[in-house]
């Protein structure tokens, strides 16, 4: 029985273990954009705010229908009203009886309003003013979440250099140690390369650190719960052929997302400017009214109902408004003015910005030829000083300073390769590309 039960123990003790792997999410670029370009809160709400232009705009259009009204009302004449003459004894006669019912009916319909037309053209550039909102939201998203993927692979691989370092570290100062016990070592050499292995242990722990808030800040980008346990399926060395082969020609600016909303708004401030000059217009509305009345002196309906009914036209003109039109076409204009300023500021600023990433990403693919370079370099370097130290013509300074620079340059090139990666994820972003590949 005994036995039985260390059997179970094992084997859900393994169970467990499989399930928590299990329970690790692993995603690729590709699948961590999907996950959040469906998920993720702020593409939601910008969903949400084009379902709430759409309703505006339908309650614009439906400005352009009849509106259609009913009202009752009952009067208790307590005094009556009165109606002059000198014909009647007194000079006047009352009208009317005690108890009076009214219920009426209206109808009214625009047919000639040029504010309501301009309004409804107002409501389609509110559309493409969300419809570029969301685009800019996805955008950024692709971004944020390409920097914050390749970042987790970047901090992944700079812990296996790290990790690296520390058991070379380790192996070295256990063979010192065994050296310095025969003999074939001093003390201090021993002192020295245990100091050299501990060193690497804060660092190595603030990697780790820096790895799991990294993986939290991709949890939250793709709406995950922060309890999910997540992995990133990628490397970067897969994309190093593709940096010292790739060419970014310039592309223009005008894509950017920010300068199109900016458009958008000069759009609509110029909509606007039409909007406040068709106050000057007149407008043209058709009515129709139905009317059925009674009055009584009793408090009852036993007497006939007198109905009417009319329709008609209603013509507004506007003839003095105070200057008040305008003195608001003058302030539109202004607007006009700055926003056309702000556009052209806002594109030479883009530039810019585009061109440094070009730079950036150019320097990166040449740095990397040398960072190579570096590691290879290294590699030998550390070889070589373990030899020496073997045979006594090195010394485990040298040794700790060549394993030190190996795992620099190692470091280094993991970087470049993530420099690359921002500034290219930056670039597109600037021309409003959406990349939802590896590169």
């Amino acid at each position: 029985m005994k036995v039985l039960a260390v059997v179970f123990m094992l084997l859900s003790a393994t169970a467990l273990r499989a399930a928590d792997s299990a329970d690790t999410l692993r995603l690729t670029v590709e699948e961590a954009l999907e996950v959040a370009l469906s998920e993720n809160l702020n593409i939601k709400i910008a969903g949400a705010e084009l379902e709430r232009v759409d309703y505006l705009k339908q309650e614009n259009w439906y400005a352009l229908l009849p509106s259609v009204g009913a009202s009752g009302q009952y009067s208790n004449n307590i005094m009556k009203p009165v109606f002059f003459s000198d014909f009647f004894p007194g000079g006047k006669m009352e009208v009317g009886s005690k108890h009076s019912y009214t219920i009426s009916g209206t109808a009214q319909l625009p047919l000639f309003s040029m504010a309501l037309y301009k309004n409804i053209q107002m409501t389609e550039l509110e559309i493409k003013a969300a419809l570029e909102s969301a685009r800019t939201t996805k955008l950024d998203l692709i971004q944020q979440v390409k920097n914050g993927f390749y970042g987790i692979v970047m901090m992944k691989e700079s812990l296996e250099v790290l990790e690296q370092s520390y058991t070379n570290a380790m192996e070295s100062a256990d063979n010192i140690r065994k050296m310095y016990e025969q003999g074939l070592a001093s003390e201090y050499d021993k002192i020295r390369s245990e100091v050299a292995a501990r060193n690497i242990s804060p660092t190595l722990t603030q990697a780790r650190n820096g790895l799991e808030l990294a993986k939290l800040q991709l949890k939250v980008l793709l709406s995950l719960p922060l309890s999910q346990e997540i992995d990133v399926v990628g490397d970067f060395e897969q994309f190093s052929g593709v940096m010292l082969n790739y060419s970014a020609g310039f592309h223009d600016v005008e894509e950017n997302s920010s300068l199109k909303s900016l458009d958008i708004q000069l759009e609509k401030l110029n909509k606007s400017y039409e909007l406040i000059r068709s106050q000057r217009l007149p407008v043209l509305a058709g009515f129709a009214n139905y009317q059925m009345q009674m009055q009584n002196e009793q408090f009852n309906f036993d007497k006939p109902w007198a109905n009417s009914f009319a329709v008609g036209l209603s013509l507004q003109i506007p003839i003095f408004n105070k200057l008040s039109i305008s003195l608001k076409e003058k302030q539109t204009k202004v607007g006009i003015r700055q926003l056309e300023f702000q556009r052209k500021l806002l594109k030479e600023s883009l530039t810019l910005t585009a061109l440094n990433s070009v730079n950036e990403m150019k320097r990166a693919g040449a740095q990397l030829i040398s960072d190579k370079e570096a590691v290879e370099q290294a590699m030998k370097g550390y070889e070589i000083s373990k030899v020496r130290y073997s045979t006594g013509a090195g010394t485990v300074l040298e040794m700790n300073d060549s394993e030190v620079a190996l795992t620099r340059s190692r470091l280094n090139y993991t970087q470049t390769l993530y420099d690359f990666i921002k500034a290219k994820n930056e670039y597109e972003t600037i021309i409003g590309k959406e990349n939802l590949e590896k590169l």
